[in-house]
């Protein structure tokens, strides 16, 4: 009698573990489904072309000229047509590089909304896995590809100041950045929200800056404002919108602090550069 309780007990045991391994087993099993589907999301983006042309290009960072800050003057760069994002990357898209286990888990969510709240370390994350997924080669726009991207959507906080001394300069420069900005909220747009550009391509006037793989500077500015000496610092990165800022690499929510030079962005996204 005894062996035959020991024997239905084993019994139904294994019948339990059996249905929990069950549903184990589909449990993984949908989330390998969700994380394809959400991988294939990720892979059917928008790329558009843009031309090689130049770009009135003013350096982001702290120069000085003998002893007192300055302002490096406008240059004219030229840059090489390249292939990018129409949309910025969003949170669906970088939900399936947290599915994979690549990206870190920064309120991802369903939606076409762009993805927030991410630093520079969670963008690059996110080029490696959509580099190894499409076999293809993605990165972060470098500055200047960024601003000739955006085209007449970009703005310049750091307008030529003349004689000011450093505080009239900074407040200056504080009140151009404010009246870049303008009035917009800072809630978040569908894809397309704020309208296209000459190029076509979608936002980039918008409230979500964008990291570049641009390095803040430090140096020296002659008195034709011509860089005479450089340091980049790579530990401050370069966000691309209405007008340029310098942010630390891992701040995901610069309105709140992390903001090196110039006024905070509203928040942080990217869209990525493919490489042919």
């Amino acid at each position: 009698m005894d062996m035959m309780r020991v024997m239905i007990g084993l019994a139904g045991l294994t019948l339990v573990c059996g249905l929990g391994a069950g549903a184990w087993l589909g449990d993984q099993a949908r989330d390998r489904d969700a994380a394809q589907a959400l991988r294939a999301t990720a892979l059917q983006g928008d790329i558009v072309r843009v031309p090689a042309g130049a770009v009135a290009y003013r350096p982001l960072g702290n120069y000085s000229r003998d002893g007192k800050a300055a302002t490096p003057g406008v240059q004219s760069l030229p840059v090489g047509a390249f292939d990018i994002m129409k949309y910025q990357v969003s949170q669906r898209e970088y939900s399936a590089c947290v599915a994979d286990g690549a990206c870190v888990d920064v309120e991802t969510g369903a939606g076409g909304l762009a993805q927030t709240n991410v630093n520079w370390i969670d963008a690059t994350a996110y080029a490696a896995w959509l580099s190894e997924q499409t076999g293809q080669v993605w990165r972060l726009p470098t500055a200047l590809e960024w601003q000739r991207a955006a085209a007449e959507r970009q703005g310049d906080a750091a307008p030529d100041e003349g004689d000011l001394d450093p505080g009239e300069r900074m407040l200056s420069q504080y009140q151009r950045g404010v009246f870049l900005r303008g009035s917009s909220s800072p809630a978040l747009r569908p894809r397309g929200g704020f309208g296209e550009n000459s190029l076509g391509l979608a936002d980039m006037g918008g409230n979500v800056w964008e990291w570049t793989d641009g390095c803040m500077e430090n140096g020296e500015v002659g008195a034709d404002g011509v860089i005479t000496a450089r340091d980049p610092y790579c530990g401050v990165r370069i966000a691309g919108g209405r007008h340029q800022a310098a942010v630390i690499d891992f701040i995901r929510d610069a309105s709140v602090g992390g903001c090196a030079v110039g006024l905070p962005p509203d928040h942080l996204g990217f869209r990525l550069v493919r490489e042919r």
